[in-house]
């Protein structure tokens, strides 16, 4: 009796399973048809080699173009674009589903697929196919056509991207993208102190406000955070009056130039409100007003002491053949004899004093920096440093200011300022 029900069980079991196996492989036929059913299946476009991209909605054109791999907006005015963005929208289109035709004939008009239906015309330089986008209706369907066929009823997901998110997202948002790998130049202006760093053979130099070497590991890092800087939060698109956002007349502006001279500016405008510190900012070449958060802004207007190298001479002391010491109105002068220093008697001079004098103009970095003029009434020393061709490489100013602090200057009006006791390596040539 009991091996009978036990029969009775299996038998049931594997009814069941083979029910549940048949429903399975069914709606594995009907996910597959519906991934094959697309608006674009029928399409020639090659959508990876889409080109242009063009949009109508709301009564608005837009146009984008791609070009060396890049995306911009041309119309209704230029923008660089966000290359995932777009990439986002082709899929869109290709990927849009097509849930069955219509059941009812009806007008290109009710179904909202008449002349003034939204659109997205998507080309790859041979071919361009228009996908037409009519009303939305219940259950995430929608009604869609390709211009001359028939409507369909579609997702919505491409009415979602195309059509009702916010265009202004599918924007770059980064403010100077490529400076990174092409940056060249960058100018900065706030209230008439301006910042000048160019890059000569792979080097960054200071032309302005001084002419001086910089720390190329802290201007490298610098430049990483500029190709990283991104805008805030869009305000306007073309604005009637730049005036009312303080940027007729910015109070600050940051310019960076490529290695073909093309510049991109940022203008600083006006805050954005009594209680905040963020402020309306515009790039030059878009009219777009957006706001940045002063704490973003900071990262573009750091104070150019900290970019100067900060050692007193861009001299290597393994260069150095002769130094020339100047210091209470006498002269000292000692000459490198392979692996030691001899003076102009030939007599060997104390090595470890001469080494520690060029460590310290050369090597020591002060504990601050300021760009100002040198106080040559309170100059102490001078040293000239000679090359192996007997030609002058460099010659450091050391003075004292009233507070006992070195300082060290070489002619570029940048003063290093070191603690009272490191001038104990002038005290053996007293």
């Amino acid at each position: 009796m009991i091996l009978k029900r036990d029969i009775i069980i299996l038998f049931v079991v594997a009814f069941v399973s083979l029910i549940l196996a048949i429903s399975v492989q069914k709606s594995d036929v009907r996910t597959t048809n519906n991934e094959i059913n697309t608006l674009a299946a029928g399409s020639e476009l090659r959508f990876d080699d889409i080109q242009n991209i063009s949009i109508r909605r709301d009564g608005i054109h837009l146009e984008f173009e791609k070009n060396e791999g890049a995306w911009r907006q041309v119309l209704p005015f230029p923008l660089r674009m966000d290359p995932s963005s777009m990439l986002a929208i082709i899929e869109s289109v290709q990927g849009v589903q097509v849930f069955g035709d219509l059941t009812e004939q009806s007008s290109d008009d009710v179904l909202g697929l008449g002349e003034s239906a939204d659109f997205i015309v998507l080309s790859d330089g041979d071919h361009a196919e228009k996908f037409i986008l009519g009303r939305k209706t219940l259950g995430g369907r929608a009604y869609a056509k390709i211009d001359g066929g028939v409507p369909v009823l579609v997702s919505q997901s491409l009415h979602r991207r195309a059509i009702d998110m916010d265009y202004r997202l599918w924007r770059d948002v980064r403010l100077f993208p490529d400076f990174a790998i092409d940056g060249n130049r960058i100018r900065r202006d706030v209230n008439g102190d301006r910042l000048l760093i160019e890059r000569i053979e792979g080097r960054w130099e200071m032309r302005e406000p001084v002419s001086v070497q910089v720390d190329q590991e802290m201007l490298t890092e610098w430049v990483g955070t500029l190709a990283a800087a991104r805008v805030g939060m869009y305000v306007v698109d073309e604005p009637s009056d730049v005036a009312m956002f303080g940027l007729e007349f910015p109070s600050a502006t940051f310019t960076v130039a490529d290695r073909n001279g093309n510049e991109h500016s940022l203008w600083i405008g006006g805050r954005v409100s009594a209680g905040s510190q963020d402020r309306y900012v515009m790039i030059s070449e878009s009219p777009v007003i957006f706001r940045m958060r002063m704490d973003a802004l900071k990262q573009l207007f750091p104070v150019p002491e900290m970019f100067i190298d900060s050692t007193g001479s861009e001299v290597s002391k393994f260069d150095v053949k002769q130094i020339v010491l100047r210091m209470d109105g006498n002269e000292l002068k000692v000459t490198r004899n392979i692996d030691r220093w001899i003076d102009e008697n030939g007599i060997q001079a104390d090595d470890a004093s001469i080494d520690s004098l060029l460590s310290w103009i050369l090597e020591t970095r002060p504990a601050s920096v300021a760009i100002a003029q040198y106080p040559r009434d309170r100059e102490v020393a001078s040293v000239t440093l000679v090359g192996y061709d007997m030609v002058p490489l460099d010659t450091v100013r050391i003075a004292l200011d009233a507070s006992e602090q070195w300082i060290l200057e070489n002619g570029d009006n940048v003063l290093r300022l070191h603690p009272t006791e490191s001038g104990a390596a002038l005290n053996p040539f007293r």
